[in-house]
């Protein structure tokens, strides 16, 4: 128990899909030294690369002039990500829940629903430019979905 400092990784990408298999490796790689079970793991690198995707095509719209920021903060009980653009934000209540038969064939809404669905915490900051997720490493607190 003597670590208790997080460590810090921050990734900073331009705003173009072709990148988002770096950030698949990064937190793949994180999530492997931080011992998560394979299905958690799984989880979180879907909330991640979601987030990532929503970033770079709907909050940047793909302009290679803007950046995705990513941060990784390590815990000795969790794992922090925090995912910001630079574009106009969104307003969470405002995109469809895909649950809702009239939205089942239509693609917005699930990446977020995904995020919600595979981590602990997922909190919107900035008018939605910023996500906060957590994935915490004890199974007792998720055990709410």
């Amino acid at each position: 128990m003597g670590k208790t400092a997080e460590q810090v990784i921050r990734l900073d990408l331009p705003s173009s899909m072709q990148l988002v298999y770096v950030l698949d490796a990064i937190i793949s790689e994180i999530l492997r030294e931080m011992g998560f079970d394979e299905e958690t793991s799984e989880q979180v690198n879907l909330a991640v690369i979601e987030a990532g995707t929503n970033a770079i095509k709907h909050g940047n719209k793909e302009d290679p002039n803007k950046r995705a920021y990513f941060e990784f903060a390590v815990h000795p009980d969790k794992l922090a990500v925090v995912v910001r653009d630079e574009g106009q934000g969104f307003v969470r209540e405002e995109v469809a829940d895909p649950l809702d038969p009239v939205n089942l064939l239509k693609s917005s809404g699930r990446g977020l629903f995904l995020m919600e669905a595979c981590m602990d915490v997922v909190t919107y900051g900035n008018s939605g430019a910023v996500v906060n997720m957590v994935k915490y490493k004890s199974s007792s607190e998720k055990q709410q979905a």
